[in-house]
Protein backbone atom coordinates (compact mmCIF):
# COMPACT_ATOMS: atom_id res chain seq x y z
CA UNK A 1 0.00 0.00 0.00
CA UNK A 2 2.50 2.03 1.18
CA UNK A 3 4.75 1.77 -1.96
CA UNK A 4 1.69 1.95 -4.23
CA UNK A 5 0.75 5.51 -2.55
CA UNK A 6 4.51 6.70 -3.16
CA UNK A 7 4.66 5.62 -6.73
CA UNK A 8 1.53 7.89 -7.29
CA UNK A 9 3.20 10.45 -5.50
CA UNK A 10 6.50 10.31 -7.33
CA UNK A 11 4.42 10.30 -10.82
CA UNK A 12 2.43 13.14 -9.40
CA UNK A 13 5.65 14.87 -8.48
CA UNK A 14 7.61 13.56 -12.08
CA UNK A 15 4.53 15.02 -14.03
CA UNK A 16 5.26 18.14 -12.24
CA UNK A 17 8.94 18.27 -12.98
CA UNK A 18 8.03 17.10 -16.56
CA UNK A 19 5.77 20.11 -17.04
CA UNK A 20 7.90 22.70 -15.88
CA UNK A 21 11.14 21.76 -17.82
CA UNK A 22 8.88 21.07 -21.21
CA UNK A 23 8.14 24.91 -22.26
CA UNK A 24 11.93 25.60 -23.36
CA UNK A 25 10.50 26.88 -26.67
CA UNK A 26 13.62 25.88 -28.48
CA UNK A 27 11.21 23.75 -31.68
CA UNK A 28 12.72 23.44 -34.86
CA UNK A 29 11.39 22.78 -37.91
CA UNK A 30 12.41 21.63 -41.34
CA UNK A 31 11.70 22.06 -44.76
CA UNK A 32 12.99 20.36 -48.35
CA UNK A 33 12.95 22.52 -50.72
CA UNK A 34 13.72 19.93 -54.51
CA UNK A 35 14.01 21.11 -58.03
CA UNK A 36 14.80 18.75 -60.57
CA UNK A 37 15.77 18.99 -64.12
CA UNK A 38 17.58 16.56 -66.48
CA UNK A 39 21.14 17.85 -65.51
CA UNK A 40 21.21 18.40 -62.00
CA UNK A 41 19.44 18.15 -58.53
CA UNK A 42 19.45 20.33 -56.18
CA UNK A 43 18.43 20.29 -52.39
CA UNK A 44 18.13 22.98 -49.83
CA UNK A 45 17.26 22.64 -46.25
CA UNK A 46 16.14 25.23 -44.49
CA UNK A 47 15.85 25.39 -40.65
CA UNK A 48 14.07 27.72 -38.27
CA UNK A 49 14.05 27.82 -34.63
CA UNK A 50 10.84 28.69 -32.43
CA UNK A 51 9.75 31.94 -31.46
CA UNK A 52 7.68 33.48 -28.68
CA UNK A 53 6.88 36.19 -30.97
CA UNK A 54 3.11 34.90 -31.39
CA UNK A 55 2.45 34.76 -27.72
CA UNK A 56 4.11 38.71 -27.10
CA UNK A 57 1.28 39.27 -29.68
CA UNK A 58 -1.65 38.01 -27.79
CA UNK A 59 -0.53 39.04 -24.29
CA UNK A 60 0.01 42.67 -25.75
CA UNK A 61 -3.78 42.64 -26.84
CA UNK A 62 -4.73 40.81 -24.24
CA UNK A 63 -2.97 43.40 -21.73
CA UNK A 64 -4.79 46.59 -23.77
CA UNK A 65 -7.82 44.51 -23.39
CA UNK A 66 -7.55 44.50 -19.65
CA UNK A 67 -7.57 40.46 -18.98
CA UNK A 68 -4.91 39.98 -16.86
CA UNK A 69 -4.40 40.38 -12.89
CA UNK A 70 -1.22 39.45 -10.48
CA UNK A 71 -2.46 36.59 -8.38
CA UNK A 72 -0.81 37.82 -5.63
CA UNK A 73 -2.67 40.99 -5.21
CA UNK A 74 -5.76 40.17 -7.35
CA UNK A 75 -4.91 44.03 -8.99
CA UNK A 76 -4.61 44.11 -13.13
CA UNK A 77 -1.45 43.99 -14.37
CA UNK A 78 -0.52 44.64 -18.12
CA UNK A 79 2.17 41.69 -19.04
CA UNK A 80 4.73 41.78 -22.20
CA UNK A 81 6.77 38.45 -23.16
CA UNK A 82 9.89 38.56 -24.06
CA UNK A 83 9.92 37.36 -28.16
CA UNK A 84 12.79 35.27 -28.59
CA UNK A 85 12.87 33.86 -24.38
CA UNK A 86 8.97 33.66 -23.49
CA UNK A 87 9.98 35.73 -20.46
CA UNK A 88 7.12 37.22 -18.77
CA UNK A 89 7.48 40.95 -17.11
CA UNK A 90 5.07 43.46 -15.77
CA UNK A 91 5.04 46.30 -18.39
CA UNK A 92 4.83 49.13 -15.50
CA UNK A 93 7.70 47.83 -13.41
CA UNK A 94 9.98 45.45 -15.37
CA UNK A 95 9.48 43.09 -12.77
CA UNK A 96 8.94 39.38 -13.58
CA UNK A 97 5.76 37.86 -13.42
CA UNK A 98 5.35 34.67 -11.82
CA UNK A 99 1.89 34.29 -11.53
CA UNK A 100 -1.20 35.41 -12.87
CA UNK A 101 -4.56 34.97 -13.66
CA UNK A 102 -6.57 35.29 -16.86
CA UNK A 103 -9.94 36.99 -16.30
CA UNK A 104 -11.52 35.65 -19.34
CA UNK A 105 -11.06 32.21 -17.85
CA UNK A 106 -10.16 32.48 -14.39
CA UNK A 107 -7.43 29.86 -15.26
CA UNK A 108 -4.02 30.61 -13.01
CA UNK A 109 -0.69 30.45 -14.68
CA UNK A 110 2.95 30.36 -12.73
CA UNK A 111 6.27 29.38 -13.15
CA UNK A 112 7.28 31.10 -16.92
CA UNK A 113 5.01 28.03 -18.26
CA UNK A 114 2.58 28.44 -20.19
CA UNK A 115 0.21 26.20 -18.84
CA UNK A 116 -2.96 26.02 -16.27
CA UNK A 117 -1.75 25.29 -12.27
CA UNK A 118 -5.20 26.41 -10.66
CA UNK A 119 -8.21 28.38 -10.69
CA UNK A 120 -9.52 31.39 -9.28
CA UNK A 121 -11.90 34.03 -8.99
CA UNK A 122 -12.80 36.86 -6.89
CA UNK A 123 -14.79 37.52 -3.59
CA UNK A 124 -15.40 40.99 -3.42
CA UNK A 125 -12.20 42.84 -3.99
CA UNK A 126 -10.32 39.72 -2.59
CA UNK A 127 -8.84 37.28 -5.38
CA UNK A 128 -9.26 32.98 -3.93
CA UNK A 129 -7.91 30.42 -5.38
CA UNK A 130 -9.81 26.68 -5.36
CA UNK A 131 -7.56 24.04 -2.99
CA UNK A 132 -7.45 20.39 -2.82
CA UNK A 133 -10.70 20.69 -0.93
CA UNK A 134 -12.46 22.33 -3.32
CA UNK A 135 -12.32 26.13 -1.22
CA UNK A 136 -11.40 28.60 -2.13
CA UNK A 137 -8.37 30.38 -0.29
CA UNK A 138 -5.98 33.17 -0.40
CA UNK A 139 -3.02 32.84 -2.51
CA UNK A 140 -0.60 31.77 0.31
CA UNK A 141 -2.48 29.19 1.23
CA UNK A 142 -2.63 27.80 -2.02
CA UNK A 143 0.72 28.32 -3.31
CA UNK A 144 3.58 29.56 -0.97
CA UNK A 145 7.35 30.54 -1.71
CA UNK A 146 9.48 31.30 0.82
CA UNK A 147 12.40 33.56 0.93
CA UNK A 148 14.60 31.57 -1.32
CA UNK A 149 12.26 31.12 -3.62
CA UNK A 150 10.99 27.46 -2.75
CA UNK A 151 7.59 25.96 -3.44
CA UNK A 152 5.56 24.67 -1.13
CA UNK A 153 2.63 22.36 -1.52
CA UNK A 154 0.07 21.04 1.34
CA UNK A 155 -2.77 18.84 1.24
CA UNK A 156 -4.58 16.70 4.50
CA UNK A 157 -1.92 13.70 3.69
CA UNK A 158 0.79 15.49 1.80
CA UNK A 159 3.47 18.20 2.30
CA UNK A 160 5.83 18.73 -0.96
CA UNK A 161 8.87 21.10 -1.00
CA UNK A 162 10.20 21.72 -4.66
CA UNK A 163 13.61 23.74 -3.95
CA UNK A 164 14.92 26.28 -6.60
CA UNK A 165 17.29 23.80 -8.10
CA UNK A 166 14.00 21.39 -9.16
CA UNK A 167 14.59 19.24 -6.46
CA UNK A 168 11.46 17.55 -4.96
CA UNK A 169 10.98 16.41 -1.12
CA UNK A 170 7.19 14.40 -0.23
CA UNK A 171 6.26 13.65 2.70
CA UNK A 172 3.30 11.23 3.99
CA UNK A 173 1.90 9.58 6.94
CA UNK A 174 3.64 6.85 5.36
CA UNK A 175 7.26 7.92 3.98
CA UNK A 176 9.33 10.12 2.51
CA UNK A 177 10.34 10.84 -1.21
CA UNK A 178 13.29 12.89 -1.97
CA UNK A 179 13.91 13.14 -5.89
CA UNK A 180 16.84 15.15 -7.07
CA UNK A 181 18.85 14.90 -10.63
CA UNK A 182 20.74 11.92 -9.14
CA UNK A 183 17.60 9.70 -8.88
CA UNK A 184 14.98 9.18 -6.17
CA UNK A 185 15.47 7.92 -2.48
CA UNK A 186 12.89 6.49 -0.51
CA UNK A 187 12.46 6.39 3.43
CA UNK A 188 9.71 4.89 5.46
Amino acid sequence: MMKQRLLGLFATAFSFGFVACNNSGDNTSASVDTTTDDVNTATTTATSTGSYAAQADSFRINSEAGAYVDARTGKKIRIKVDPETGARTNMETGEPVDYYVDTRTWWVYGDQGFDTIGTAHMEGKNLRFRDHKNKWVPFDDRWKKDDDGDLKMKTEDVKMKVDKDGDMKIKTDDGKVKITEDGVKEKD
